[in-house]
């Protein structure tokens, strides 16, 4: 039972990959079920196995990948730790996922707008817990004068929007660049809100992963 189900799952993700390159490519009128089939080798009978409508698997990319983004953020975030390792891995974090899953930016960068993020549908359900996750960071960095008083929700937004056009940006970038990309887009953070102690942290390294031998951002 237990194959069967890592089977079900990994060729549920076969079709979400494939659908995620289409959709992130053309508008959503012109991908067509037949081409998700034939773009992850498989029938056309499977693909409706596994999503009975084209919206249900379009909205499975989004819903799936923020998903797999917040169980990260929620093992590598903890509030009791550190504030100014867990902003820099928030900020890194979000980055990283969103550019190695590019076809899913591509999909969800262009449908915030349009979606009810303040709604209570799955994505919108997914996207608030993201942003109290983004929220309690903030706000316990600065109840330990890592980072200055600030209206949290609205720094939140700022950060994320921050991120989005950085990986707009360096969307063909190197993996090395991209690496150098994300800490430049912390310490841009950092300059912006962090205090001068959380400035003379960082210039000692103490959030760095190699300071605590962590493999986060390796």
């Amino acid at each position: 039972m237990k194959g069967g189900n890592t089977r079900r799952n990994h060729r549920r993700e076969q079709i979400i990959d494939s659908a995620a390159e289409l959709f992130a490519n053309l508008n959503f009128h012109q991908v067509l079920m037949d081409d998700v089939a034939r773009r992850a080798n498989l029938a056309k009978g499977t693909i409706y196995n596994y999503f009975k409508t084209k919206e249900e698997l379009y909205l499975a990319i989004i819903s799936d990948r923020l998903q797999h983004l917040l169980e990260i953020l929620q093992r590598r975030v903890d509030t009791r730790n550190d504030s100014l390792t867990n902003l820099r891995r928030m900020i890194v974090h979000l980055y990283s996922f969103f550019a190695k899953y590019s076809h899913f930016f591509d999909i969800w960068y262009r449908e915030k707008a349009r979606l009810d993020l303040k709604g209570e549908s799955q994505i919108a359900r997914q996207y608030q817990e993201l942003r109290r996750l983004f929220v309690a960071v903030l706000q316990k960095g600065i109840s330990d004068a890592i980072l200055i008083e600030h209206d949290s929700d609205f720094v939140a937004d700022l950060i994320m929007g921050l991120i989005d056009a950085a990986v707009l940006r360096s969307k063909y970038f190197t993996p090395q660049q991209q690496r150098q990309e994300r800490i430049q887009v912390f310490e841009f953070v950092l300059n912006a809100i962090g205090t001068p102690r959380a400035l003379e942290l960082h210039a000692l390294g103490v959030d760095d992963p190699e300071y605590a031998g962590s493999q986060d951002e390796r």
